[in-house]
């Protein structure tokens, strides 16, 4: 299934909920979780989650958990009584820029610079009034998350033209040149992952790849409340010589700690 299509099913499937007042059954019935009418668990499921979908409705903060079990966010709801446009996406800001690849290679990108969790990190005010990371900082966690869809461990959220393969139109080897690429790009993940160590791999990766939200992030890896910005932010300093982000430092990929 596309993205687009992905993103259209959602909606409906979110719409359908909302029609319904549905309320999701705390657990799920094998692969899927039953979906009650009116909130009322004595009637007949009328809907079937699997529970890929509910992972990705909870994943996006669009259900909310209750005693009996999770109905849709206040915030999903009142988006529904007041738009008529789609929900998913809907916090998304795309613009057309140049992104440099890791092998050095400029190409024109569609990018979300709004939604994700590492651009709002990125326009908080530090001490100085300025921006909380730093230029290099907040490249090396997009960089992170480039490598960390392109190994095959996430999805692009919108169409990727970075992918130096395509350079020259050439599609002679196309394959051979997306499955090293794609090797690459694993190799990158996985040094980037011993650069940060077991204490904040998990956490970077949370925030920058797959945009959980800082308070989860913290209630997850079980830090301190507030601390999140502040480890996340040493995190992608250790990145920053890995993807060569910083202006006048070279690239490499040994261990800055």
């Amino acid at each position: 299934m596309s993205y687009t299509s992905d993103n259209l099913a959602m909606n409906r499937l979110v719409r359908e909920i909302y029609a319904v007042d549905g309320l999701i059954a705390e657990g799920a019935q094998g692969m899927d979780r039953p979906i009650y009418p009116h909130r009322d668990k004595r009637k007949r499921p009328v809907i079937w989650l699997e529970n890929a979908r509910f992972a990705w409705l909870q994943g996006r903060d669009m259900i909310a958990s209750e005693p009996r079990g999770y109905v849709l966010a206040d915030s999903v709801v009142q988006r529904l009584e007041t738009s008529d446009d789609g929900l998913v996406g809907q916090h998304e800001d795309r613009v057309s820029k140049d992104i440099y690849t890791p092998d050095g290679v400029v190409r024109p990108a569609n990018v979300n610079v709004r939604s994700s969790a590492l651009e709002l990190l990125a326009r908080r005010k530090g001490h100085e009034r300025g921006k909380w990371l730093s230029a290099a900082e907040l490249e090396a966690g997009r960089a992170l998350a480039r490598d960390y869809h392109r190994s095959g461990q996430g999805r692009m959220g919108h169409q990727d033209f970075t992918n130096p393969g395509v350079q020259g139109g050439d599609r002679n080897g196309a394959a051979e040149r997306a499955m090293l690429s794609r090797i690459t790009a694993s190799t990158r993940l996985r040094t980037a992952r011993e650069i940060l160590g077991a204490d904040l791999a998990p956490g970077v990766i949370a925030l920058c790849c797959r945009s959980e939200h800082m308070d989860k992030v913290e209630r997850t890896e079980k830090w301190a409340s507030g601390s999140g910005k502040q480890i996340i932010k040493l995190g992608l300093a250790r990145l920053v010589k890995l993807y060569g982000t910083e202006v006048g430092a070279g690239r490499g990929a040994s261990n800055p700690r």
